[in-house]
C-alpha cells in the first residue's frame, strides 16, 4: 500500500469544495482583491506633525459683563467713599464690617481694614456698602 499524506487529501477536498462554492462570486472577489491589493499595507511618511506652540492663559472675560474694577459703576461708587467710612463688604458667604483705608476713584477699588483682626483688603467699590 502506498504512503497516503491524509492532511494533503483533505486539504486539497476542502480547497475544491470551497473553489466550487466560490465560482458564482470570483468575478466581484477578484475587484475586491485588485482593490485591496493596490493599497500598500502600511501608509508611507506624510507631512511632518506641527510644532505645539504654547497658548498663554488669558483670564475669561465676559463681553457683555465688565469687571468688577475699572466698571463705570465702581467708578461712580468709588467717589461716594471716603478714607475713614464705616463699610461692609461681602467676600464669599461672608459679610465683614471694615474701614475705608484709600480709594483709587480712577481704577473704581477701594483699600479696606477689616475690623475684626486687622486686615486689608483690595475690593471693587461697587461691591463696597456704606454703613
Amino acid at each position: 500500500m502506498p504512503n497516503v499524506d491524509l492532511n494533503a487529501a483533505i486539504a486539497a477536498i476542502v480547497a475544491d469544495a470551497v473553489k466550487q462554492e466560490l465560482e458564482p462570486y470570483m468575478a466581484t472577489l477578484d475587484k475586491v482583491a485588485a482593490f485591496v491589493g493596490a493599497a500598500p499595507a502600511r501608509r508611507g511618511p506624510g507631512r511632518p506633525r506641527k510644532a505645539i506652540k504654547p497658548v498663554p492663559f488669558r483670564r475669561f472675560v465676559h463681553p457683555r459683563r465688565p469687571r468688577g474694577s475699572k466698571s463705570k459703576a465702581a467708578v461712580r461708587a468709588a467717589k461716594k467713599l471716603s478714607p475713614g467710612q464705616k463699610v461692609t463688604y461681602q467676600q464669599g458667604r461672608g459679610s465683614f464690617e471694615a474701614k475705608v483705608v484709600s480709594v483709587d476713584a480712577a481704577k473704581g477699588t477701594v483699600v479696606l481694614e477689616r475690623v475684626k483682626d486687622g486686615k486689608k483688603v483690595k475690593r471693587p467699590a461697587a461691591k463696597v456698602i456704606a454703613a
